[in-house]
């Protein structure tokens, strides 16, 4: 009787730490685990300048990792790390006069660079966005509009203290630096916003919306 005993209590042991052991061991080899490394992607543009994509995903969004990018001018070895960009998603290159505009879709954000050489980001984030804690200054700030637009763009869906807006850039042409995006409020209800971007590259306007200028 006392033999089954201790062959119950082996086996009750055995079935108890085994797993335990498993799961220790899982967790400790992820800790470990360093995955391997992934190829910088080199896009050649029109200038002959070079946009670089970091082959090393370096942060976690909404949109998903993102990947550090710089630009190399035409002639040079120096790289210019200015932002990051959505991974698995290509951004957008456009030249615009003396202006090098790029953008990423997924993060509805433009880089712009200067003739002289200074970038630019322009981030199309609106009040309530990051919470209602935030001032429109702040936002005015990351998306270079004025408070004026910002609180005409605030006005749409009504005025509320909570709501879940988000901005999607649809097109930019440059020749005329026109940016079509849509504005979405609580995933519910959208208008056509029609920016455009200023000679130098670090404000943005808002020339209409839904078509209404």
């Amino acid at each position: 009787m006392r033999r089954r005993v201790k062959v119950g209590l082996v086996v009750l042991s055995v079935v108890i730490v085994l797993p335990s052991l498993a799961i220790v061991a899982f967790f400790v080899g992820m800790t470990r685990f360093n995955p391997l490394p992934v190829a910088d992607r080199e896009l050649h543009l029109a200038n002959r300048g070079s946009l670089i994509i970091d082959g090393k995903r370096s942060s976690r969004s909404e949109h998903g990792f993102s990947q550090r990018v710089g630009y190399r001018p035409p002639g040079s070895a120096e790289v210019e790390w200015f932002g990051e960009v959505s991974d698995g998603n290509e951004p957008q290159v456009h030249q615009t006069g003396p202006l090098l505009v790029v953008i990423d879709l997924p993060g509805a954000v433009l880089y712009v660079r200067a003739a002289d050489g200074k970038w630019k980001s322009l981030a199309l984030i609106f009040p309530n966005d990051l919470g209602p804690s935030f001032p429109f200054s702040f936002y005015a700030d990351k998306n270079g509009l004025t408070m004026e637009d910002i609180s005409r763009i605030n006005e749409l869906g009504g005025k509320r203290d909570l709501k879940y807006p988000t901005a999607y850039i649809r097109s930019f042409d440059p020749a005329t630096r026109d940016l079509k995006c849509s504005y979405h409020v609580d995933n519910v209800s959208s208008w056509p916003l029609h920016l455009r971007l200023s000679e130098d590259g670090t404000r943005l306007a808002l020339i209409g919306i839904g078509g209404v200028q």
